[in-house]
């Protein structure tokens, strides 16, 4: 262990996650057949989607997340395109949660595969900032088969520039603001957090290229051209990032949505997506152990027009059933006469504790009946997997679903 690493990171010491190449990463280490192949997990090459993410294999032809899957067949036709599989990446990525939380509880998870933790505290009790990123890296990978990336540095910037500056399975720390500017100073301007290729088209066209080009300029008139866009590229380009790590707190709403391989505009077809949402968002809930009292239908159509319809229950659910009930009722109170994109149900309001639902048709004992049934099925889904029940129209829906 290099105790250099180790140099006081100033006043704070953040450590930056982040899972190497994660969905497709998962797919590999579950089919060992997909290792050292151009993997592209989003959709298959004849539908229409975006890339979630690929392997490293797949980025050297120039693939990245977020392109269209078209193009991405068009750079690299033989690579090998698949669904994403949610559940996998969700349960991956608590593990992965779960070891980060035996160091801090100061943790902000960015997403499924990446996280800030605040290891200011953490420092002296773990014997400091290397042995904790070395030990996270090794759990992780002994605990998941997978690889991560890790950064450490003395504000979050500096933290998620080292984290890829030895990507994949990487390990670096920037100490301070001299070390992240020997690096940075002559790279694009883009390394900076926050400028995207808008921002940096916007400062190209006043000739700045690189972080050096930044620094040229003084405060004043960054922000003269750029307002408070430019105050922060000054203090960014000099290492200065006051963001502190946001402590994560419980969802305050769950959502699944899904783009369709066609257009829709048979009702029927509708109503069997909803079924499919409503059950994957009950089996959520119901492991978290929340009830939700508002439930929100989204609709685009294939015109790109978004449509939304909202109800708040008297009293939460997350019964399957209710929810699909409720999104089909919502449903009714939307023009559905031109063609579809996509649908998705959010709900929100969530509640910890449990209100016995009645209604004028129901009696206390059929209530408690369903919520057992509920339970049931929870057990057999943990135990076989989400595809041991479903209905006709669940299965004959899927077809239509990118996932």
């Amino acid at each position: 262990m290099d105790n250099a690493y180790d140099a006081h990171c100033g006043e704070r010491c953040i450590l930056h996650l982040d899972m190497d190449a994660f969905y497709a990463a998962v797919e590999m280490r579950d089919n060992p057949s997909l290792r050292g192949k151009p993997v592209i997990i989003g959709a298959l090459p004849h539908e229409r989607g975006v890339v979630s993410t690929c392997s490293y294999e797949a980025r050297q032809y120039g693939i990245h997340s977020a392109m269209s899957i078209k193009e991405a067949y068009r750079l690299c036709p033989h690579g090998i395109y698949m669904h994403g599989h949610f559940d996998k990446y969700h349960q991956a990525s608590s593990q992965v949660h779960r070891i980060m939380a035996d160091y801090t509880d100061q943790i902000e998870f960015v997403a499924l595969d990446e996280g800030y933790l605040d290891i200011t505290a953490s420092l002296a009790l773990f014997g400091g900032a290397a042995r904790i990123g070395q030990d996270i890296k090794r759990r992780v990978w002994e605990e998941t088969k997978l690889t991560c990336s890790i950064g450490i540095g003395y504000n979050m910037m500096a933290a998620k520039l080292a984290s890829e500056e030895k990507k994949p399975d990487g390990f670096f720390v920037i100490p301070d603001a001299a070390t992240l500017e020997s690096l940075i100073l002559d790279r694009p301007v883009s390394v900076i957090w926050g400028v995207g290729k808008k921002t940096a088209l916007l400062l190209q066209h006043h000739g700045i290229h690189t972080v050096r080009d930044v620094k040229a300029w003084d405060e004043e008139s960054l922000r003269q051209a750029f307002g408070q866009l430019g105050a922060d590229l000054y203090r960014l380009s000099r290492g200065i990032d006051p963001r502190s790590v946001v402590k994560d707190e419980p969802a305050k709403s769950f959502g699944k949505e899904m783009t369709f391989q066609h257009d829709l505009t048979d009702r029927t077809e509708m109503q069997n997506i909803l079924k499919v949402i409503a059950r994957s968002l009950s089996i959520h809930l119901q492991k978290q152990g929340l009830w939700c009292y508002t439930i929100t239908l989204k609709i685009k159509f294939s015109t790109m027009q978004l449509c939304t319809r909202s109800q708040t229950l008297p009293i939460p659910t997350h019964d399957a059933s209710d929810l699909y009930d409720i999104s089909c009722q919502l449903l009714n109170k939307i023009d559905t006469s031109r063609p579809i994109r996509l649908i998705g149900l959010s709900l929100s309001n969530p509640t910890g504790e449990y209100q016995q639902q009645l209604t004028l048709e129901q009696s206390s004992a059929q209530s408690d009946k369903r919520e057992n049934l509920n339970r049931s099925l929870l057990h057999l889904y943990d135990k076989y997997g989400t595809n041991i029940v479903k209905t006709a129209g669940e299965m004959e829906a899927e077809k239509e679903l990118p996932e």
